[in-house]
């Protein structure tokens, strides 16, 4: 970007396990109770929105706009405009990143942008198999005569007419998210010890961090603060769960050191630079990276790539930034971009990238917990890592933070903040 563009801490709900708490809310709803609880907290902020850009990733197909729907189910005035953006688990980072490319383009433009999403696994529908739905089509068909929908029927077993959940598989692989990350952390020699180990700091980091980050939960139906943080956990608990996705004696990934399906929203909000006299950022948006990399030849291992190409392109070195957050789809995904970027053959063979920023210690890395502490609703992740990242860098006084989000098809996105 050429130009540094200001955000302001906005808010989320809380985050809740799947079929739990947020059972009954559907997207609009989760995504309209936030933005109601924002204007009432915040109600000077009301009149400078102009637009909402907002995402999901799971689709419903009762929805053909969520950013839209969200603005007539809230208090905000119907009249501002709003799109919807899915970039998978970078989702309403892309929200923000386009706010600020539009503020790039109409500095003079005096208006706020709202930049969030949700995601409602609760409320995600099964789909119809493709034999159920040929038949269906078949039944509606006005030009179909009667033996032939007869016999489309009868021909269709019963089981095909079964409903199903949306796949969780990649299109272009046939494989999970987390069979893709048993196969890196096979590469890279990640031990179940050490994952379980990353997971547990997680944990215990955001409970230290839960107190500087209640003050951007607002509450929904009756939950006032985040359901899945484990203050309680161990090594010896992560240490007894099974593996999920390989169930061989060689798999590492669990329940305990993966991020869980969560329900859940959260939004920021963009200022544009003819607005900041009267709206004051809080930190400055001054580069973001979405790049791709080969979903067969590891899937999540964007992360370390979009993050090494913002460091490359100013100039800075992992020393340089004081809050560093690497989104937890996995345990083992972070430590496998944390060996490959500490891998020179690595960065130059499989990135491109020659430059070197120095070594990424693991320990630097999430210090206020990430998603397998919160919990990931895909579509909100993104703003809750933005929020979370300015709340840092005004609690301790410093001035730089570079976040990183893996993606699924071999997506992944990066966002450089600074406070100025």
């Amino acid at each position: 970007m050429t130009r540094p563009i200001g955000l302001r801490r906005g808010f989320r709900t809380p985050f809740v396990k799947m079929g739990k708490e947020f059972a009954r809310l559907n997207p609009v709803e989760l995504s309209s109770l936030l933005i109601d609880g924002m204007l009432e907290r915040e109600p000077s902020i009301a009149p400078h929105i102009q637009r909402v850009i907002w995402g999901m990733v799971v689709p419903d197909p009762n929805l053909y706009s969520i950013a839209r729907e969200a603005v007539l189910a809230s208090r905000l005035d119907p009249r501002v405009e709003a799109y919807s953006v899915s970039r998978a688990c970078a989702t309403s980072l892309q929200a923000a990143a386009n706010a600020a490319h539009h503020y790039n383009a109409f500095p003079q433009e005096p208006s706020i942008s709202l930049a969030g999403g949700v995601e409602s696994f609760s409320s995600a529908k099964p789909v119809v198999t493709e034999r159920a739905s040929r038949l269906f089509k078949t039944l509606a068909a006005p030009k179909a005569g009667l033996w032939t929908k007869l016999a489309a029927l009868l021909t269709t077993p019963p089981l095909a007419l079964w409903p199903v959940p949306p796949s969780a598989k990649e299109y272009s692989t046939g494989l999970t998210m987390g069979e893709h990350c048993e196969l890196m952390v096979k590469e890279f020699k990640i031990a179940r010890e050490r994952q379980d180990r990353f997971a547990l700091a997680s944990h215990l980091n955001a409970v230290k961090a839960r107190g500087d980050l209640a003050g951007q939960i607002i509450p929904v139906a009756g939950v006032k603060r985040d359901t899945l943080i484990r203050e309680d956990t161990s090594p010896a608990a992560l240490a007894a769960l099974r593996p999920a996705f390989d169930r061989s004696a060689a798999g590492t990934i669990t329940a305990g050191n993966a991020s869980p399906y969560t329900d859940g929203a959260a939004a920021l909000y963009v200022v544009s630079p003819a607005l900041e006299g009267k709206v004051s950022p809080e930190a400055h948006l001054v580069d973001t990276e979405f790049v791709g990399v080969a979903p067969k030849k590891g899937l999540l291992m964007g992360p370390g790539k979009a993050m090494l190409r913002l460091l490359e392109r100013h100039g800075l070195r992992w020393d340089d930034v004081d809050y560093l957050e690497m989104h937890e789809a996995f345990a083992g995904q972070i430590l496998s971009n944390v060996e490959a970027v500490n891998d020179p053959a690595y960065r130059q063979g499989v990135y491109g990238i020659s430059f070197d920023p120095g070594r990424l210690e693991e320990a630097r890395l999430n210090p206020w917990g990430s998603s397998i502490a919160y919990g990931h609703p895909f579509g909100a992740t993104g703003a809750r890592m933005l929020n979370q990242a300015i709340a840092y860098l005004h609690k301790t006084n410093t001035k730089r933070a570079l976040l990183g989000i893996c993606t699924a098809g071999g997506l992944a996105g990066a966002a450089l903040l600074e406070r100025r």
